[in-house]
């Protein structure tokens, strides 16, 4: 028979809802314990969301510590586990910020009005298991009851006095006796209901009180012993004798200690009709049920105001079918002030598409009531035109509700608000130790103007900071002085949810990333360098973490486990992470790719020695052409080279000059006339990389710069493990642990034919076999791994044993030493490859033994690989770090850092240098991620050697410029026919000078041609420099901006009366640039008027007085041009180390910000764009002076970074 058992008991005490709800459990609804997920499965910094019976559990680990919580916010049920985890051990929630402590479940931050359950996890035979009534997991019961020291229920005394019932007075009572606060508490509020989620009022025109109340009056009173006087209006405060003056002197109270949370009044703009009856004003449930009753399908709706509330009810009615909404603004955009015009702009165009209709930078000269009802409004004139409606709302501000403490010797602010300390307390009043303020939650406004953590006075009006005020004015009243510390966060519903979070107050300067107008987007407000607010929509909160995770990650344990166990469930994990044991990685690095390119080209022996110039210096030089000590930091004449080498074969690079439709190789190259191109070794990189993806199918594959690549061959390999080893498919019946018994011992396997093993105890020098690398024609004979030992033998002849790990570095090196072949066979070029367990080492290893050659370095290897190498050689640790920390410890290797304590480095150059820690012991923590293909513009640029003096020199270069472009595009369309830039851009410059742009709309034709971009390009620079040119021009660049697909179908008007030809489909085109003459710009550059500065970000930066090419380029991050001083050298080497060494100082910011909460935002002057009046002149081409901000103080390691 089945047994009907019921989930909740409820008591009801003279109110509409529930006074309380409790399990009702019976003894088979006790606690159990159930293994929820298997232990490999949840990583360092991870949570996840997890099954328990009927419910959900929130698991998370930090460290060794798993901690297990309800799964869902107690505000709105948001589900935590797509919040943030944060490494003091707090969740937070990823719809409106609440926060819960995990260990206890405690509530961290507002909104939260419950603390939430927190379980017993542990760890046992491979799987967390948690501890939990299954009960106390289901959603509806996510909340915990509050841990209160006391209930208030034996309470004497005169107590605390809270002014004002919003949810703050409500958190201020839970703080006060969860922290055993026994005196009494009342509140005193004007309205007549209890608390409520007042948000809801203005989101959802919300008009039951009962369906939004935080808490009843029996429920205050039961559970916390507080007392409630609703419909009460205190009208002076006596601070001689402690009392609260209730309606004009009728009644009043005594209290021991006062707290003031009286929240705003809405204010009404002083113009005639403002007291009409159908003009409202928004602050309680009355006014909820007034504008709802009114917004009716077809009634004509005005709004006076672009406030967040204000805007808030546009969208809750919006759906409604009325007849109009109008919106009138002082700003140019709602929400300007606060969000920037950019974004105020995006969110504008929303509402515009919703059907609203936007007066902005207008004021209302008065509100006309209508002909047959003086008493009724009708319309809302503006600049004496009236604008119907038949309701209309004025959300045009608050002002603090603090009239009720004029006279009592408190001082008020300007704007009504009173000044607080650091622990809330009234400064400006009679009384300066018992009297706090504090935030009310309503309509967002708080009376109290308090410190801020940069020092300034602050009154927030956002909703959690009332709350938090609560819990800390609470707390410090019960005996614990609470500062208060915290960052402010709200809300807004604007079509999506809008979240900000900061004090943004006073910002300089503002970043905004993806699409306002699409409701998509993140904006970073900058003050004075560092980020002060962050503003997001449909961007949810991402767990950025630093690669490593605290101090206690760092251990000889994490060095030292270089044979870590590998258990059936490690070789059975799906989610394949930077802590996988069978991980392998490989770099693969193109040998000497520009010289390699032009070998191919031209069919020439690989012994040719052969030098690749471009002007007069040497850009690539091959291996056998290397035995004549060319070098590319010097430069040579062609002649000169022929002279003294007859049998070195020298080519230029390809250049592009008028009249021709595609580069080619001149014998009369010259930089007055030519311009260099690179498209055929970007064509080139482009095939080999398809290469690699044709052979190495579900490998993971990073493209890190023209020549190189890094490859993640972890899943391949697993699938390969268990293809070769099929008695590993299934774990043992006897196994111990199950599956996690470890695996058992490795095959026996030889290393002939898979690559030049780095030995593990290395011989010296003169030692080492000349003939250890091994080609790629060598391992394409035969690669597969002989079983003849399950131990190999070391150069010194000592023996160490084989792992797994190694069987899984050797199967990974066959499929690159393959794939490697395929390249060399099919495309001619050798490359040279590394394989190691992660991207750090497997670049080290990939310069071990060069050229046509691939290096292992196994597990056992790393210590001695790593100890004699010079530390100031790894990425991040040269330049002005590698040098303080050269100084500070009198060290030049690896080996000498690895006695220096992780307290020590941590005191010398701080918290972040845990990094330098980790990465000297060969720990990387950094994926292999596929990036994306598509470049959204293209710019072709010239430096030019004689400047331009004639306005009719410019048209030359143009034509050039617009061959590149049309090749450019040519190719991009093979690949992906439907491409089609939105905009051409052309850009003057002299010498360094910001120089001027002029942009069009780029029409679309059936055939890109020289000439139809030529002939935009002419008339930009008749519109750019008219017929006179005043100045001289010493850089002419052309680019297109806004590429994207064209949609399907789209013809020029001649095409209607052609048959269209056929075009073959294909894939988007993977443009990876060589980033040193011209530029594929990776970021989306629309024609919304940009200025250049905006599309030259990223762009290679080019020799601004002469047509030879400076190892330079512009770092997209800042912005700032970054240049060597050295001349006519390419990526492969100078250029890279130059841009990993500007890399360094944003990488050392970006390890700043983790510790500090700021980032640093820096960006190029921006340019004056428009048209040139008159032509250009010296005047006109100069960039107004702005003043410099001073640059925020660096700290740690990231002061020991250059920025240029």
């Amino acid at each position: 028979m089945r047994v009907l058992v019921p989930r909740f008991i409820s008591l009801r005490i003279r109110t509409q809802k529930p006074l309380l709800t409790v399990p009702f459990t019976t003894r088979k609804m006790s606690t159990k314990t159930i293994a929820v997920l298997d232990d490999a499965e949840l990583q360092d910094g991870q949570m996840k969301e997890v099954a328990f019976e009927d419910g959900k559990v929130l698991i998370s680990r930090l460290g060794d510590k798993i901690h297990a919580t309800s799964a869902f916010c107690t505000h709105y049920g948001a589900p935590l586990a797509k919040g943030v985890l944060t490494s003091d051990g707090r969740v937070v929630c990823p719809w409106h910020g609440a926060c819960f402590k995990l260990s206890t479940g405690d509530i961290e931050d507002a909104p939260a009005p419950s603390a939430i359950h927190s379980f017993k996890a542990h760890v046992a035979d491979g799987k967390i298991h948690v501890t939990a009534n299954p009960t106390n997991t289901l959603k509806e019961n996510k909340a915990r009851q509050p841990k209160l020291l006391s209930s208030g229920s034996d309470s004497v005394g005169k107590g605390v006095i809270i002014v004002g019932g919003g949810s703050g007075a409500f958190q201020t009572v839970e703080s006060l006796r969860e922290h055993g606060y026994k005196a009494p508490i009342t509140i005193l509020s004007k309205e007549t209901y209890t608390p409520i989620d007042r948000t809801k009022l203005s989101k959802a025109l919300s008009t039951d009180p009962t369906k939004v109340e935080w808490l009843t009056a029996a429920e205050l009173k039961i559970k916390y012993g507080t007392t409630i006087r609703l419909g009460v209006e205190v009208t002076s405060i006596d601070f001689a004798k402690k009392q609260v003056i209730l309606d004009g002197g009728k009644d009043a109270l005594s209290y021991e200690k006062l707290v003031l949370a009286t929240g705003g009044t809405p204010r009404r703009l002083p113009v005639e009709g403002a007291q009409l009856e159908n003009v409202y004003t928004f602050r309680g449930i009355s006014d909820s049920q007034k504008v709802d009753a009114a917004a009716k399908e077809g009634k004509r709706l005005v709004v006076i105001g672009s406030s967040f509330i204000s805007m808030e009810i546009v969208t809750a009615v919006a759906k409604r079918k009325l007849a109009s909404i109008d919106v009138i603004g002082m700003e140019a955009h709602p929400f300007e002030a606060i969000l920037g015009t950019e974004v105020g702009a995006g969110l504008q165009k929303y509402h515009e598409s919703q059907g609203v209709k936007f007066h902005m930078q207008t004021k209302v000269e008065k509100i006309v009531p209508q002909e047959g009802n003086a008493n009724l409004a009708s319309g809302v004139v503006i600049n004496g035109t009236t604008i119907p409606a038949d309701f209309i709302v004025m959300g045009v501000g608050v002002a603090p509700a603090t009239e009720f403490l004029k006279g009592t010797g408190v001082e008020l602010e300007k704007d009504g608000g009173v000044k607080v300390d650091k622990y809330l307390r009234v400064q400006n009043s009679p009384d300066k130790e018992n009297v706090y303020a504090i935030g009310a939650w309503f309509l967002m406004c708080d009376i109290a103007i308090y410190p801020q953590i940069s020092g300034d006075f602050t009154r927030i009006e956002h909703w959690n900071v009332a709350g938090n005020h609560g819990r800390a004015v609470g707390k410090t009243i019960a005996g614990s002085p609470q500062p208060f510390v915290k960052i402010p966060v709200f809300w807004s519903a604007q079509g999506q949810q809008l979240r900000y979070c900061g004090v943004g107050h006073g910002y300089d300067d503002v970043v905004v990333k993806g699409d306002p107008g699409a409701m998509k987007f993140i904006a970073y407000y900058g003050k004075q360098g560092k980020v002060v607010a962050v503003a997001r929509e449909m961007v949810f909160p991402a767990h950025i973490q630093a690669p490593w995770k605290g101090k206690g990650k760092a251990t000889d344990q994490d060095f030292e486990d270089l044979d870590p166990t590998i258990t059936y469930r490690h070789l059975y994990a799906q989610n394949l992470g930077i802590r996988d044991p069978l991980r392998v990685i490989a770099l693969c690095d193109s040998d000497a790719f520009y010289a390699a390119c032009e070998m191919v080209r031209l069919g020439t022996d690989k012994n040719t020695p052969l030098v690749v110039l471009q002007w007069d210096a040497p850009i690539a030089v091959n291996y056998p052409a290397r035995k004549y000590g060319i070098s590319r930091m010097k430069r040579y004449n062609f002649k000169e080279l022929k002279e003294k080498h007859p049998d070195l074969l020298v080519v230029h690079v390809a250049t592009y000059k008028e009249g021709e439709k595609e580069p080619g190789y001149w014998d009369d190259v010259d930089t007055k006339t030519h311009k260099v191109s690179l498209d055929y070794y970007r064509r080139e990189s482009l095939k080999i990389a398809a290469m690699f993806k044709e052979c190495l199918p579900g490998v993971e594959i990073e493209k890190a710069s023209i020549d190189e690549a890094f490859f993640d061959f972890s899943k391949r390999v697993r699938e390969i493990l268990l293809e070769r080893y099929p008695y590993l498919a299934q774990v043992p019946p006897d196994a111990p642990n199950g599956v996690d018994t470890p695996l058992p011992p490795p095959p026996t396997i030889s290393w002939n034919k898979v690559g030049y093993m780095i030995p593990v105890n290395p011989a010296p020098p003169e030692k080492e076999k000349a003939d250890g690398a091994l080609t790629v024609d060598a391992l394409a004979e035969g690669s597969s791994i002989k079983e003849e030992a399950s131990t190999s033998t070391d150069v010194d002849g000592e023996v160490v044993p084989m792992t797994w790990h190694d069987v899984a570095l050797s199967i990974g090196s066959e499929l690159i030493g393959k794939a490697r072949h395929q390249v060399h066979e099919r495309l001619g070029y050798s490359t040279s490859a590394g394989i190691a367990r992660n991207k750090f080492l497997a670049k080290l290893t990939a310069s071990y033994k060069k050229p046509n050659s691939q290096s292992i370095l196994r597990n056992a290897a790393i210590p001695k690989y790593l100890r004699p190498l010079s530390f100031q050689k790894i990425r991040y640790l040269g330049g002005k770090l590698g040098t303080a920390i050269a100084k500070e410890f009198e060290v030049n290797t690896v080996g000498d850092l690895l006695s220096i304590s992780l307290d020590e480095m941590q005191r010398k150059f701080g918290e972040d240098s845990i990094w330098i820690y980790e990465i000297l012991r060969g720990i990387d923590r950094s994926e292999v991620k596929e990036k994306s293909t598509l470049n959204k513009s293209m710019l072709a640029s010239k430096n030019l050697p004689n400047a331009i003096t004639n306005a009719s020199e410019g048209f030359h270069w143009i034509r050039v410029l617009a061959a590149e472009l049309a090749l450019r595009l040519n190719e991009a369309r093979k690949a992906s026919p439907n491409l089609w830039p939105k905009s051409i851009v052309l850009h003057a410059r002299r010498g360094y000078e910001a120089g001027r742009s002029k942009q069009a709309p780029f029409p679309f034709t059936r055939e890109v041609t020289v000439d139809t971009i030529a002939a935009a390009g002419d008339k930009l620079w008749k519109e750019l420099v008219g017929t006179e040119l005043a100045m001289k021009v010493t850089n002419v660049q052309l680019a297109f901006t806004g590429i994207e697909g064209a949609e399907a179908g789209q013809q020029s008007i001649e095409g209607f009366f052609k048959q269209p030809a056929k075009r073959p489909r294909g894939d988007d085109v993977d443009d990876d640039d060589d980033g040193v003459r011209r530029i594929f710009i990776d970021g989306s550059l629309t024609d919304k008027g940009n200025d250049i500065s905006t599309i030259i970000d990223g762009i290679a930066a080019q020799d601004r007085s002469s047509g030879t090419c400076v190892p330079s380029f512009v770092c997209s991050r800042c912005g700032e041009t970054i240049s060597s001083p050295f001349t006519s050298i390419d990526e492969e080497e100078e250029l890279a180390v130059l841009r990993l060494e500007h890399d360094d100082f944003h990488f050392a910011q970006d390890l700043a910000k983790e510790s500090t909460g700021g980032m640093v935002i820096s960006g190029p002057s921006k340019s004056v764009s428009g048209p040139m009046k008159g032509g250009l002149g010296p005047s006109k081409m100069s960039s107004p002076k702005k003043k410099r901000r001073k640059e925020p103080q660096a700290t740690g390691i990231e002061k020991f970074f250059r920025r240029s």
